[in-house]
Protein backbone atom coordinates (compact mmCIF):
# COMPACT_ATOMS: atom_id res chain seq x y z
CA UNK A 1 0.00 0.00 0.00
CA UNK A 2 1.45 3.51 -0.99
CA UNK A 3 2.10 5.44 2.40
CA UNK A 4 1.82 8.82 0.07
CA UNK A 5 -1.59 10.06 -1.30
CA UNK A 6 -2.52 12.92 -2.33
CA UNK A 7 -5.04 14.71 -1.08
CA UNK A 8 -8.77 15.06 -1.85
CA UNK A 9 -9.52 18.44 -3.05
CA UNK A 10 -11.97 19.25 -0.17
CA UNK A 11 -8.89 18.44 2.46
CA UNK A 12 -7.13 21.17 -0.01
CA UNK A 13 -9.52 23.62 0.22
CA UNK A 14 -9.84 23.03 3.96
CA UNK A 15 -6.01 23.80 4.38
CA UNK A 16 -6.14 26.44 2.24
CA UNK A 17 -8.77 28.04 4.50
CA UNK A 18 -6.94 27.34 7.62
CA UNK A 19 -4.17 29.97 6.21
CA UNK A 20 -6.70 32.97 5.13
CA UNK A 21 -9.84 32.41 6.95
CA UNK A 22 -8.87 32.92 10.73
CA UNK A 23 -12.00 34.86 11.97
CA UNK A 24 -14.69 36.76 9.92
CA UNK A 25 -12.72 39.96 9.88
CA UNK A 26 -10.09 37.80 7.60
CA UNK A 27 -13.51 36.84 5.02
CA UNK A 28 -14.45 40.81 4.97
CA UNK A 29 -10.68 41.75 4.17
CA UNK A 30 -10.35 39.32 1.52
CA UNK A 31 -14.08 40.10 0.48
CA UNK A 32 -13.69 44.06 0.79
CA UNK A 33 -10.21 43.82 -0.91
CA UNK A 34 -12.13 42.04 -4.10
CA UNK A 35 -14.07 45.26 -4.17
CA UNK A 36 -11.23 47.47 -4.08
CA UNK A 37 -9.32 45.84 -6.85
CA UNK A 38 -13.06 45.93 -9.02
CA UNK A 39 -12.61 49.65 -8.87
CA UNK A 40 -15.89 50.02 -6.34
CA UNK A 41 -16.71 53.83 -5.31
CA UNK A 42 -18.98 52.25 -2.73
CA UNK A 43 -19.01 49.13 -0.61
CA UNK A 44 -21.20 48.12 2.32
CA UNK A 45 -20.53 45.71 4.93
CA UNK A 46 -23.13 44.20 6.90
CA UNK A 47 -22.48 41.28 9.37
CA UNK A 48 -24.58 39.42 12.50
CA UNK A 49 -23.52 38.02 15.53
CA UNK A 50 -19.91 39.66 14.70
CA UNK A 51 -19.73 38.02 11.23
CA UNK A 52 -20.18 34.56 12.56
CA UNK A 53 -24.14 33.91 11.27
CA UNK A 54 -23.60 36.21 8.63
CA UNK A 55 -21.06 38.60 6.25
CA UNK A 56 -22.80 40.36 3.04
CA UNK A 57 -20.27 42.40 1.27
CA UNK A 58 -21.91 44.71 -1.54
CA UNK A 59 -19.73 46.98 -4.18
CA UNK A 60 -20.72 48.64 -7.33
CA UNK A 61 -17.40 47.74 -9.01
CA UNK A 62 -17.17 46.72 -12.49
CA UNK A 63 -18.85 43.22 -11.82
CA UNK A 64 -18.60 39.68 -13.67
CA UNK A 65 -19.45 37.98 -16.65
CA UNK A 66 -21.03 34.45 -15.85
CA UNK A 67 -17.90 32.97 -17.00
CA UNK A 68 -15.77 34.78 -14.25
CA UNK A 69 -18.46 34.47 -11.59
CA UNK A 70 -18.40 30.65 -11.92
CA UNK A 71 -14.28 30.50 -12.19
CA UNK A 72 -13.83 33.14 -9.90
CA UNK A 73 -14.99 30.12 -6.90
CA UNK A 74 -12.08 27.69 -8.09
CA UNK A 75 -9.11 27.19 -6.55
CA UNK A 76 -6.16 30.06 -7.95
CA UNK A 77 -8.40 31.72 -10.63
CA UNK A 78 -8.04 35.07 -10.59
CA UNK A 79 -7.51 38.21 -13.07
CA UNK A 80 -4.51 40.06 -11.29
CA UNK A 81 -1.83 37.54 -12.39
CA UNK A 82 -1.17 36.37 -16.19
CA UNK A 83 2.93 35.31 -15.90
CA UNK A 84 4.97 34.67 -13.39
CA UNK A 85 6.84 38.13 -14.23
CA UNK A 86 3.27 39.92 -12.57
CA UNK A 87 4.59 38.94 -9.34
CA UNK A 88 7.57 41.11 -9.19
CA UNK A 89 5.06 44.57 -9.93
CA UNK A 90 1.59 43.99 -7.75
CA UNK A 91 -0.39 47.00 -7.25
CA UNK A 92 -3.40 45.25 -6.60
CA UNK A 93 -4.61 44.15 -2.78
CA UNK A 94 -5.51 40.52 -4.23
CA UNK A 95 -3.51 38.13 -6.56
CA UNK A 96 -3.50 34.63 -5.47
CA UNK A 97 -6.80 33.37 -6.83
CA UNK A 98 -7.10 31.45 -3.07
CA UNK A 99 -9.91 33.55 -0.75
CA UNK A 100 -13.34 33.39 -2.41
CA UNK A 101 -12.85 29.28 -2.88
CA UNK A 102 -11.05 29.18 0.95
CA UNK A 103 -14.08 30.92 1.99
CA UNK A 104 -16.57 28.89 0.26
CA UNK A 105 -15.27 25.59 1.53
CA UNK A 106 -16.02 26.42 5.25
CA UNK A 107 -19.39 27.98 4.84
CA UNK A 108 -22.68 28.58 2.67
CA UNK A 109 -21.20 31.25 0.22
CA UNK A 110 -23.76 33.03 -2.58
CA UNK A 111 -22.08 35.27 -5.27
CA UNK A 112 -24.13 37.49 -7.64
CA UNK A 113 -22.88 39.84 -10.05
CA UNK A 114 -23.35 42.02 -12.52
CA UNK A 115 -21.29 43.68 -15.31
CA UNK A 116 -22.00 46.67 -17.77
CA UNK A 117 -23.68 45.47 -20.81
CA UNK A 118 -25.60 42.16 -19.45
CA UNK A 119 -29.18 41.81 -19.48
CA UNK A 120 -29.25 39.37 -16.66
CA UNK A 121 -26.77 38.96 -13.29
CA UNK A 122 -25.26 35.67 -11.94
CA UNK A 123 -25.84 33.80 -9.27
CA UNK A 124 -23.55 31.41 -7.67
CA UNK A 125 -24.58 29.13 -4.59
CA UNK A 126 -21.70 27.14 -2.83
CA UNK A 127 -21.98 25.29 0.42
CA UNK A 128 -18.52 23.94 1.70
CA UNK A 129 -17.01 23.37 -1.02
CA UNK A 130 -19.51 21.98 -3.13
CA UNK A 131 -21.32 23.58 -6.33
CA UNK A 132 -25.40 23.81 -5.65
CA UNK A 133 -26.16 26.22 -8.92
CA UNK A 134 -25.01 28.84 -11.07
CA UNK A 135 -27.98 30.58 -12.44
CA UNK A 136 -29.72 33.84 -13.42
CA UNK A 137 -30.00 36.59 -10.86
CA UNK A 138 -31.19 40.55 -11.02
CA UNK A 139 -29.08 42.34 -9.77
CA UNK A 140 -26.97 45.90 -10.41
CA UNK A 141 -23.81 46.72 -11.67
CA UNK A 142 -21.36 45.17 -9.12
CA UNK A 143 -20.88 42.23 -6.50
CA UNK A 144 -22.59 40.76 -4.05
CA UNK A 145 -21.31 37.88 -1.55
CA UNK A 146 -22.96 36.43 1.14
CA UNK A 147 -21.26 34.17 3.72
CA UNK A 148 -23.75 32.26 6.19
CA UNK A 149 -22.69 30.24 9.12
CA UNK A 150 -18.85 30.65 8.79
CA UNK A 151 -17.35 27.42 10.04
CA UNK A 152 -20.58 25.32 10.31
CA UNK A 153 -19.29 22.46 8.92
CA UNK A 154 -16.27 22.81 10.76
CA UNK A 155 -17.09 23.05 14.95
CA UNK A 156 -13.52 22.43 15.72
CA UNK A 157 -12.61 25.67 13.96
CA UNK A 158 -15.71 27.76 14.94
CA UNK A 159 -15.27 27.11 18.83
CA UNK A 160 -12.15 29.03 18.77
CA UNK A 161 -13.73 32.15 17.89
CA UNK A 162 -14.69 34.94 20.60
CA UNK A 163 -17.79 36.63 21.72
CA UNK A 164 -19.86 38.77 19.12
CA UNK A 165 -19.00 41.75 20.15
CA UNK A 166 -15.33 41.36 20.13
CA UNK A 167 -15.45 39.92 16.54
CA UNK A 168 -17.49 42.34 15.49
CA UNK A 169 -14.75 44.71 16.78
CA UNK A 170 -11.99 43.10 14.76
CA UNK A 171 -14.77 43.60 11.67
CA UNK A 172 -14.50 47.24 12.38
CA UNK A 173 -10.84 47.55 12.44
CA UNK A 174 -10.35 45.43 9.57
CA UNK A 175 -12.97 47.47 7.37
CA UNK A 176 -11.17 50.79 9.28
CA UNK A 177 -7.53 49.89 8.00
CA UNK A 178 -9.27 49.44 4.22
CA UNK A 179 -10.78 52.55 4.74
CA UNK A 180 -7.78 54.54 5.90
CA UNK A 181 -5.78 52.82 2.72
CA UNK A 182 -8.46 53.91 0.32
CA UNK A 183 -9.91 57.56 1.29
CA UNK A 184 -11.34 58.06 -1.76
CA UNK A 185 -13.62 54.54 -1.52
CA UNK A 186 -17.26 55.00 0.29
CA UNK A 187 -17.09 51.88 3.50
CA UNK A 188 -20.29 51.77 5.44
CA UNK A 189 -20.51 48.92 8.14
CA UNK A 190 -23.47 47.67 9.80
CA UNK A 191 -23.71 45.31 12.29
CA UNK A 192 -26.67 43.40 13.33
CA UNK A 193 -28.88 46.39 11.74
CA UNK A 194 -27.20 48.97 13.63
CA UNK A 195 -24.79 51.31 12.03
CA UNK A 196 -21.42 51.25 12.91
CA UNK A 197 -19.94 53.48 10.78
CA UNK A 198 -20.26 55.55 7.30
CA UNK A 199 -17.69 57.29 5.71
CA UNK A 200 -18.31 58.94 2.80
CA UNK A 201 -15.43 59.15 0.15
CA UNK A 202 -13.03 61.37 1.47
CA UNK A 203 -10.40 64.06 0.26
CA UNK A 204 -7.25 62.39 1.54
CA UNK A 205 -5.77 60.69 4.73
CA UNK A 206 -6.62 63.95 7.03
CA UNK A 207 -10.11 63.89 6.40
CA UNK A 208 -10.50 59.95 6.44
CA UNK A 209 -8.89 59.96 10.33
CA UNK A 210 -11.32 63.02 10.93
CA UNK A 211 -14.92 61.00 9.78
CA UNK A 212 -13.65 57.75 11.58
CA UNK A 213 -12.22 58.80 14.57
CA UNK A 214 -13.47 62.93 15.19
CA UNK A 215 -11.65 65.96 15.38
CA UNK A 216 -10.57 65.59 19.52
CA UNK A 217 -8.43 62.98 18.32
CA UNK A 218 -6.66 64.58 15.06
CA UNK A 219 -5.71 67.59 16.84
CA UNK A 220 -3.39 65.16 19.08
CA UNK A 221 -1.92 64.10 15.76
CA UNK A 222 1.10 65.71 13.55
CA UNK A 223 1.83 65.02 9.51
CA UNK A 224 4.08 62.90 8.98
CA UNK A 225 5.88 63.64 5.50
CA UNK A 226 9.50 62.66 4.43
CA UNK A 227 11.11 61.09 1.35
CA UNK A 228 14.53 59.33 1.04
CA UNK A 229 15.33 58.36 -2.56
CA UNK A 230 12.74 55.95 -3.89
CA UNK A 231 11.13 55.80 -0.25
CA UNK A 232 7.78 57.90 0.00
CA UNK A 233 7.11 58.39 3.98
CA UNK A 234 3.72 59.83 5.16
CA UNK A 235 0.61 59.47 7.80
CA UNK A 236 0.02 60.99 10.95
CA UNK A 237 1.41 60.13 14.61
CA UNK A 238 0.59 61.60 18.05
CA UNK A 239 2.46 64.05 20.00
CA UNK A 240 4.23 63.35 22.25
CA UNK A 241 3.06 66.05 25.02
CA UNK A 242 -0.42 64.62 24.81
CA UNK A 243 -1.86 61.65 26.51
CA UNK A 244 -1.21 58.24 24.97
CA UNK A 245 -2.47 54.85 25.70
CA UNK A 246 -1.05 52.26 27.62
CA UNK A 247 0.76 50.24 24.52
CA UNK A 248 1.41 51.56 21.32
CA UNK A 249 -1.40 51.45 18.61
CA UNK A 250 0.39 51.74 15.53
CA UNK A 251 -1.32 51.10 11.80
CA UNK A 252 1.20 50.55 8.82
CA UNK A 253 0.72 50.41 5.24
CA UNK A 254 2.82 49.68 2.56
CA UNK A 255 1.65 51.14 -1.34
CA UNK A 256 -1.97 51.01 0.60
CA UNK A 257 -1.72 47.62 1.55
CA UNK A 258 -2.26 47.33 5.85
CA UNK A 259 0.41 44.80 6.79
CA UNK A 260 2.81 44.29 9.91
CA UNK A 261 6.00 44.76 9.89
CA UNK A 262 8.51 44.59 13.11
CA UNK A 263 11.06 46.68 11.96
CA UNK A 264 8.83 50.00 10.71
CA UNK A 265 7.55 49.43 15.09
CA UNK A 266 11.01 49.61 15.95
CA UNK A 267 11.99 52.34 13.30
CA UNK A 268 8.94 54.60 14.88
CA UNK A 269 9.57 53.74 18.68
CA UNK A 270 13.68 55.01 17.91
CA UNK A 271 12.18 58.23 16.66
CA UNK A 272 10.00 58.65 19.75
CA UNK A 273 13.45 57.50 21.71
CA UNK A 274 15.55 60.22 19.88
CA UNK A 275 12.86 62.82 20.39
CA UNK A 276 12.94 62.51 24.35
CA UNK A 277 9.40 60.46 24.70
CA UNK A 278 10.60 56.81 24.77
CA UNK A 279 7.93 56.20 27.28
CA UNK A 280 5.11 57.50 25.15
CA UNK A 281 2.81 55.02 23.37
CA UNK A 282 2.14 56.06 20.25
CA UNK A 283 -0.91 56.34 18.01
CA UNK A 284 0.42 56.38 14.41
CA UNK A 285 -0.46 55.76 10.81
CA UNK A 286 2.32 55.59 8.41
CA UNK A 287 1.89 54.96 4.88
CA UNK A 288 5.21 53.96 2.83
CA UNK A 289 5.17 54.24 -0.28
CA UNK A 290 7.19 52.16 -2.42
CA UNK A 291 8.32 50.97 -6.19
CA UNK A 292 6.25 47.80 -6.31
CA UNK A 293 9.40 45.42 -7.62
CA UNK A 294 10.83 46.82 -4.65
CA UNK A 295 8.71 44.92 -2.09
CA UNK A 296 7.42 41.60 -1.97
CA UNK A 297 4.21 40.82 -0.73
CA UNK A 298 3.96 37.10 -1.62
CA UNK A 299 5.14 36.25 1.81
CA UNK A 300 1.82 34.84 4.02
CA UNK A 301 -1.28 33.92 2.40
CA UNK A 302 -3.06 36.75 4.29
CA UNK A 303 -0.64 39.05 2.67
CA UNK A 304 -0.26 41.00 5.96
CA UNK A 305 3.11 40.41 5.65
CA UNK A 306 5.95 42.14 3.14
CA UNK A 307 9.26 41.71 2.28
CA UNK A 308 11.51 44.96 1.23
CA UNK A 309 14.54 44.54 -1.46
CA UNK A 310 16.26 47.04 0.74
CA UNK A 311 14.54 47.53 4.21
CA UNK A 312 17.79 49.64 5.69
CA UNK A 313 16.55 52.47 3.36
CA UNK A 314 13.07 52.01 4.30
CA UNK A 315 13.77 51.98 8.03
CA UNK A 316 16.10 55.14 7.90
CA UNK A 317 13.64 57.03 5.63
CA UNK A 318 10.62 55.90 8.05
CA UNK A 319 12.57 56.67 11.16
CA UNK A 320 13.36 59.99 9.91
CA UNK A 321 10.31 60.93 8.90
CA UNK A 322 8.68 60.41 11.79
CA UNK A 323 11.35 62.26 14.19
CA UNK A 324 10.95 65.15 11.81
CA UNK A 325 7.51 65.15 12.23
CA UNK A 326 7.87 65.26 16.31
CA UNK A 327 10.62 67.99 16.29
CA UNK A 328 7.77 70.27 14.58
CA UNK A 329 4.96 68.85 16.37
CA UNK A 330 5.21 70.70 19.46
CA UNK A 331 6.71 70.87 23.10
CA UNK A 332 9.34 67.67 23.43
CA UNK A 333 9.25 65.95 26.59
CA UNK A 334 12.29 66.55 28.37
CA UNK A 335 14.76 64.00 29.06
CA UNK A 336 14.80 62.60 32.28
CA UNK A 337 18.58 62.40 32.67
CA UNK A 338 18.36 65.89 32.29
CA UNK A 339 16.48 65.50 35.82
CA UNK A 340 18.06 66.11 38.80
CA UNK A 341 18.27 63.05 41.44
CA UNK A 342 15.41 65.23 43.64
CA UNK A 343 13.09 65.84 40.60
CA UNK A 344 13.18 62.40 39.66
CA UNK A 345 11.93 61.00 43.15
CA UNK A 346 9.67 63.78 43.17
CA UNK A 347 8.08 62.51 40.04
CA UNK A 348 8.12 58.52 41.27
CA UNK A 349 6.90 59.82 44.27
CA UNK A 350 3.82 61.75 42.28
CA UNK A 351 3.19 58.79 40.39
CA UNK A 352 3.17 56.21 43.56
CA UNK A 353 1.15 58.50 45.60
CA UNK A 354 -2.18 57.47 43.34
CA UNK A 355 -1.80 54.01 44.96
CA UNK A 356 -0.77 55.00 48.50
CA UNK A 357 -4.27 57.30 48.30
CA UNK A 358 -6.40 54.56 46.24
CA UNK A 359 -5.51 51.29 47.04
CA UNK A 360 -6.54 49.74 50.11
CA UNK A 361 -6.08 46.10 50.74
CA UNK A 362 -8.66 43.75 49.12
CA UNK A 363 -12.17 43.49 51.28
CA UNK A 364 -13.29 40.53 52.44
CA UNK A 365 -12.94 37.94 49.24
CA UNK A 366 -15.21 35.20 48.72
CA UNK A 367 -14.99 32.34 46.65
CA UNK A 368 -16.79 28.87 46.45
CA UNK A 369 -13.26 27.18 46.71
CA UNK A 370 -11.30 29.52 49.29
CA UNK A 371 -7.88 29.52 48.60
CA UNK A 372 -6.12 32.15 50.53
CA UNK A 373 -2.62 31.70 51.42
CA UNK A 374 -1.64 31.36 54.85
CA UNK A 375 1.90 32.45 54.73
CA UNK A 376 3.81 34.89 57.81
CA UNK A 377 4.07 38.47 56.23
CA UNK A 378 6.85 39.33 54.15
CA UNK A 379 10.14 41.81 54.95
CA UNK A 380 10.68 43.87 52.25
CA UNK A 381 14.87 44.20 51.38
CA UNK A 382 14.49 46.28 48.69
CA UNK A 383 13.97 46.68 45.32
CA UNK A 384 15.88 45.25 42.43
CA UNK A 385 15.94 46.93 38.56
CA UNK A 386 13.05 48.71 39.69
CA UNK A 387 10.84 46.37 38.76
CA UNK A 388 11.00 43.05 41.54
CA UNK A 389 10.07 43.51 45.18
CA UNK A 390 13.25 41.40 47.34
CA UNK A 391 11.64 39.99 50.88
CA UNK A 392 11.90 37.26 53.22
CA UNK A 393 9.47 35.36 54.96
CA UNK A 394 12.43 34.80 57.99
CA UNK A 395 13.38 31.71 55.58
CA UNK A 396 13.54 31.82 52.17
CA UNK A 397 14.81 34.40 49.52
CA UNK A 398 11.21 36.09 47.63
CA UNK A 399 10.96 37.96 44.30
CA UNK A 400 8.25 39.82 43.91
CA UNK A 401 7.33 41.20 40.33
CA UNK A 402 6.02 44.31 41.12
CA UNK A 403 3.54 44.81 38.50
CA UNK A 404 1.92 41.37 38.14
CA UNK A 405 1.74 41.30 41.82
CA UNK A 406 -0.17 44.64 42.34
CA UNK A 407 -2.29 44.03 39.11
CA UNK A 408 -3.51 40.57 41.36
CA UNK A 409 -4.11 42.52 43.90
CA UNK A 410 -6.17 45.18 42.23
CA UNK A 411 -8.01 42.47 40.29
CA UNK A 412 -9.69 41.03 43.24
CA UNK A 413 -10.47 43.97 44.49
CA UNK A 414 -12.38 45.00 41.62
CA UNK A 415 -13.87 41.57 41.90
CA UNK A 416 -14.95 41.51 45.28
CA UNK A 417 -16.57 45.45 44.63
CA UNK A 418 -18.47 44.39 41.43
CA UNK A 419 -19.97 41.34 43.13
CA UNK A 420 -21.56 43.68 46.09
CA UNK A 421 -21.62 46.69 43.55
CA UNK A 422 -19.99 48.68 45.57
CA UNK A 423 -17.00 49.86 43.22
CA UNK A 424 -15.20 53.15 43.78
CA UNK A 425 -15.71 55.96 41.60
CA UNK A 426 -14.40 59.35 40.80
CA UNK A 427 -16.35 61.59 39.79
CA UNK A 428 -14.95 64.26 37.42
CA UNK A 429 -15.10 68.07 37.77
CA UNK A 430 -16.30 68.67 34.12
CA UNK A 431 -17.50 65.74 32.16
CA UNK A 432 -15.22 64.24 29.17
CA UNK A 433 -16.58 63.95 25.65
CA UNK A 434 -14.75 61.03 23.92
CA UNK A 435 -15.00 60.19 20.23
CA UNK A 436 -15.18 56.43 19.82
CA UNK A 437 -12.85 54.56 17.04
CA UNK A 438 -15.04 52.26 14.96
CA UNK A 439 -13.27 49.29 15.79
CA UNK A 440 -14.49 49.97 19.52
CA UNK A 441 -17.97 51.01 19.25
CA UNK A 442 -20.02 47.63 19.59
CA UNK A 443 -17.75 46.57 22.27
CA UNK A 444 -18.50 50.23 24.72
CA UNK A 445 -22.31 49.35 23.57
CA UNK A 446 -22.22 45.91 24.80
CA UNK A 447 -19.74 46.31 28.14
CA UNK A 448 -21.53 49.64 28.67
CA UNK A 449 -23.17 47.76 31.91
CA UNK A 450 -19.75 46.25 32.96
CA UNK A 451 -18.08 49.17 32.76
CA UNK A 452 -20.83 50.95 35.43
CA UNK A 453 -20.29 47.76 37.63
CA UNK A 454 -16.35 48.71 37.27
CA UNK A 455 -17.11 52.58 38.40
CA UNK A 456 -17.19 54.15 35.16
CA UNK A 457 -20.12 56.21 34.45
CA UNK A 458 -20.33 57.07 31.10
CA UNK A 459 -23.96 57.52 28.44
CA UNK A 460 -23.90 58.34 24.79
CA UNK A 461 -23.68 62.22 23.43
CA UNK A 462 -24.01 62.02 20.04
CA UNK A 463 -22.82 60.38 16.87
CA UNK A 464 -20.00 58.31 18.22
CA UNK A 465 -19.44 60.09 21.05
CA UNK A 466 -19.95 59.42 24.79
CA UNK A 467 -19.93 61.55 27.81
CA UNK A 468 -17.32 60.63 30.71
CA UNK A 469 -18.85 61.66 33.93
CA UNK A 470 -17.20 59.39 36.54
CA UNK A 471 -14.29 56.98 36.71
CA UNK A 472 -12.78 53.91 38.79
CA UNK A 473 -10.80 55.94 41.36
CA UNK A 474 -7.88 53.66 41.06
CA UNK A 475 -7.17 55.26 37.90
CA UNK A 476 -5.95 58.57 39.43
CA UNK A 477 -4.92 61.57 37.10
CA UNK A 478 -4.97 59.36 33.99
CA UNK A 479 -6.44 60.80 30.67
CA UNK A 480 -10.43 59.64 30.81
CA UNK A 481 -11.31 59.03 27.67
CA UNK A 482 -8.00 57.96 26.72
CA UNK A 483 -8.14 55.50 29.65
CA UNK A 484 -11.25 53.82 28.76
CA UNK A 485 -10.16 53.54 25.25
CA UNK A 486 -6.91 51.83 25.64
CA UNK A 487 -9.02 49.41 28.34
CA UNK A 488 -11.32 48.58 25.43
CA UNK A 489 -8.83 48.20 22.99
CA UNK A 490 -7.09 45.70 25.18
CA UNK A 491 -9.92 43.47 26.00
CA UNK A 492 -10.39 43.45 22.14
CA UNK A 493 -6.82 42.91 21.10
CA UNK A 494 -6.20 40.01 23.53
CA UNK A 495 -6.75 36.31 22.84
CA UNK A 496 -8.11 33.84 24.82
CA UNK A 497 -4.68 32.24 25.05
CA UNK A 498 -3.55 35.86 26.98
CA UNK A 499 -5.61 34.94 30.10
CA UNK A 500 -6.33 32.91 33.08
CA UNK A 501 -10.29 34.35 33.55
CA UNK A 502 -13.01 34.27 31.36
CA UNK A 503 -16.20 36.47 31.27
CA UNK A 504 -16.64 39.71 29.99
CA UNK A 505 -16.50 41.15 33.39
CA UNK A 506 -13.55 39.94 34.56
CA UNK A 507 -11.66 40.37 31.41
CA UNK A 508 -12.40 44.24 31.99
CA UNK A 509 -11.52 44.13 35.55
CA UNK A 510 -8.30 42.31 34.76
CA UNK A 511 -7.31 45.17 32.20
CA UNK A 512 -8.60 47.88 34.32
CA UNK A 513 -6.17 46.33 37.17
CA UNK A 514 -3.40 45.82 34.54
CA UNK A 515 -3.83 49.64 33.19
CA UNK A 516 -3.63 51.19 36.66
CA UNK A 517 -0.81 48.72 38.98
CA UNK A 518 2.93 50.41 39.05
CA UNK A 519 4.78 49.44 36.38
CA UNK A 520 7.83 47.21 35.73
CA UNK A 521 10.71 49.81 35.73
CA UNK A 522 8.80 52.17 38.06
CA UNK A 523 10.96 53.49 41.54
CA UNK A 524 8.61 52.44 44.39
CA UNK A 525 9.28 53.61 47.75
CA UNK A 526 9.11 51.86 50.89
CA UNK A 527 5.90 51.78 52.19
CA UNK A 528 4.22 51.02 48.58
CA UNK A 529 6.75 48.00 48.34
CA UNK A 530 5.59 47.16 51.81
CA UNK A 531 1.74 47.13 51.17
CA UNK A 532 2.22 45.25 48.07
CA UNK A 533 4.33 42.71 49.92
CA UNK A 534 1.67 42.53 52.17
CA UNK A 535 -1.44 42.43 50.29
CA UNK A 536 -0.68 39.69 47.94
CA UNK A 537 -0.67 36.43 50.21
CA UNK A 538 -4.25 37.68 51.43
CA UNK A 539 -5.31 37.08 47.70
CA UNK A 540 -7.41 34.11 46.55
CA UNK A 541 -4.74 33.16 43.61
CA UNK A 542 -1.08 34.83 45.05
CA UNK A 543 0.60 33.27 42.13
CA UNK A 544 0.05 34.80 38.82
CA UNK A 545 -1.96 37.59 37.52
CA UNK A 546 -5.42 37.02 35.64
CA UNK A 547 -3.18 36.85 32.45
CA UNK A 548 -1.40 34.08 33.70
CA UNK A 549 1.95 35.36 34.72
CA UNK A 550 3.82 34.59 37.62
CA UNK A 551 3.73 37.18 40.40
CA UNK A 552 6.51 35.32 42.95
CA UNK A 553 9.36 33.10 42.47
CA UNK A 554 11.09 31.87 46.00
CA UNK A 555 14.25 30.74 46.43
CA UNK A 556 14.61 28.24 48.87
CA UNK A 557 17.15 28.90 51.97
CA UNK A 558 18.68 25.37 51.12
CA UNK A 559 19.28 25.93 47.79
CA UNK A 560 20.77 29.67 48.94
CA UNK A 561 23.50 27.45 51.26
CA UNK A 562 24.33 25.55 48.59
CA UNK A 563 24.91 28.62 46.05
CA UNK A 564 27.70 29.77 48.40
CA UNK A 565 28.94 26.41 49.73
CA UNK A 566 27.23 26.21 53.09
CA UNK A 567 25.83 22.99 53.18
CA UNK A 568 26.56 22.76 56.50
CA UNK A 569 25.03 25.99 57.63
CA UNK A 570 22.08 26.20 59.80
CA UNK A 571 19.88 28.93 61.17
CA UNK A 572 19.87 29.41 65.03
Amino acid sequence: MNRIQRLPDEVVDQIKAGEVVERPASVVKELVENAVDAEARSVRVEIDAGGKSRIRVRDDGHGMSREDAAAALERHATSKLRVVEDLQRIETHGFRGEALPSIASVSDLVLTTREDGDGAGTEVHVRHGQRIHVRDAGHPRGTTVEVNDLFGAVPARRKFLRADATEGSHVAEALTLLALGRPGVRFTLISSGRTVFDAPPADGLEARLYQLFGGSFLDGLVPVDGTLDWVRVQGFTSRPDRPGGSRPNVRLFVNGRAVRDRALMKAISEAYRAAGAGNHAPETFLFVDVPPHMVDVNVHPAKTEVRFAEARAVWVASERAVAEALSRGGRKPAPAAVLSTGERVERVAEAVQTYLTNAAAPAEWTSSEPQVLEAPPYAVLGQHRDTYIVATDGEELILIDQHTAHERIRFEALLDRAERRTAESQRLLLPVVAEVPPALRELMRTHSETLSILGYEVEPFGGDAIRIAAVPALLGPADPGAALLALLRDVAEREDADWSVAGARDRLAATLACHSAVRAGQRLAADTMTAIARDLPKTAHPNQCPHGRPTIVRIPQDELSRWFGRTGWRRR
